[in-house]
C-alpha cells in the first residue's frame, strides 16, 4: 500500500506536498542508524570499564551492558533528531527527515515522545502493522509525538499554478550566510519561489504572509529568539534564503509548475 501524500497549506492556500517515507526506506536507515548506535554503545562501555575502580567492574558490566544500549537507543534518535530539524544519520543517509504535521521541524518534546514509544514499536512488534494500515505509514511513536517521516528528494511537490513567473526580487545580494540554511531543502525553496513569484498581491496581506513564511523558516532553521536574521524585514529575510538555496535547487521545467 503507498502511503498518500502529506500536505500543508500556508495562509496563502498554496499546498506544500510531503511525499511519506515507506516501511522499506526507513527500516534501511534504521539499519544506518543501529550501526551508528552500536559504534556509540561500544566507545561507551569500553571508556566506562576503563574508568570503573578495579573491584566493581564485573558488576559495573553486567549494568552497563543492560543499560547503556537502552539509553543510547532512546538518546541518540531523540537528541539527532531535535539538534538536526529530523535527520539522523541513517535518515539523511536514505534523503528522509521526521517533520511535525504542520510542516516545522520536531522539538526535543516530539523527539523524545516518538522515541521513548519506540521501545514499545520493537518490543511488541507492532511498529510496522501499524505503519502498513496507516495512511502515511507512521508507526505509534509518530502518532504519539504527531510526526511523520518523509523523503526530501523524491517527491515533496509544491502545488503551484502552471506557467509559474520568474521571482521578483527587490535586490541581487543574498546577504551573509545565515546559519542553518543546509537544513532546508526543496519544499521550503519552493514555497519561498511560490511566494516570491506573486507580486500582485495586496500589500497588507503579502506582508502578513510573509511574517508568516518567515517565522516557520526561522524555526526550521534552529535561529535563537535574538538572532540577527530575525531583526530583518521578513521579505528580506526570505529572499536572502531563496538566493542562498538557489546555486543547489535545479530550476523548474517550463510549463510544469516548480519542484520543491
Amino acid at each position: 500500500m503507498l502511503p498518500d501524500l502529506h500536505e500543508i497549506r500556508t495562509a496563502d492556500n498554496v499546498g506544500i506536498g510531503y511525499d511519506p517515507a515507506g516501511i522499506g526506506s526507513r527500516f534501511l536507515a534504521f539499519g544506518v542508524d543501529t550501526l551508528v548506535q552500536g559504534v556509540v554503545v561500544i566507545a561507551a562501555l569500553v571508556v566506562a570499564l576503563a574508568l570503573a575502580p578495579a573491584g566493581i567492574a564485573g558488576t559495573l558490566a553486567i549494568a552497563l551492558f543492560l543499560l547503556v544500549p537502552l539509553l543510547v537507543s532512546v538518546g541518540y534518535f531523540a537528541v539527532a533528531e531535535a539538534l538536526t530539524a529530523g535527520r539522523t544519520p541513517g535518515k539523511r543517509a536514505l534523503g528522509l527527515r521526521v517533520i511535525r504535521l504542520d510542516g516545522g521541524a520536531p522539538g526535543l518534546r516530539e523527539a523524545l515522545v516518538r522515541n521513548i514509544v519506540r521501545i514499545i514499536d520493537l518490543a511488541l512488534g507492532i511498529g510496522v502493522v501499524v505503519m502498513f494500515f496507516d495512511r502515511r505509514s507512521r508507526r505509534l511513536g509518530d502518532l504519539a509525538a504527531g510526526t511523520v517521516v518523509v523523503r526530501e528528494h523524491r517527491a515533496p511537490t509544491a502545488a503551484a499554478p502552471p506557467g509559474l513567473p520568474p521571482p521578483i526580487l527587490r535586490t541581487p545580494d543574498a546577504g551573509p550566510a545565515i546559519d542553518g540554511v543546509e537544513r532546508l531543502g526543496n519544499a521550503e525553496w519552493g514555497a519561498l519561489r511560490t511566494f516570491l513569484s506573486r507580486p500582485g498581491m495586496a500589500p497588507d496581506q503579502r506582508a502578513r504572509l510573509a511574517a508568516v513564511i518567515a517565522e516557520r523558516l526561522c524555526e526550521r532553521l534552529g535561529l535563537a529568539p535574538g538572532a540577527p536574521e530575525r531583526q530583518w524585514p521578513p521579505e528580506l529575510l526570505l529572499e536572502r534564503l531563496y538566493l542562498q538555496l538557489l546555486p543547489r535547487m535545479a530550476p523548474a521545467p517550463p510549463g510544469h509548475g516548480m519542484p520543491v
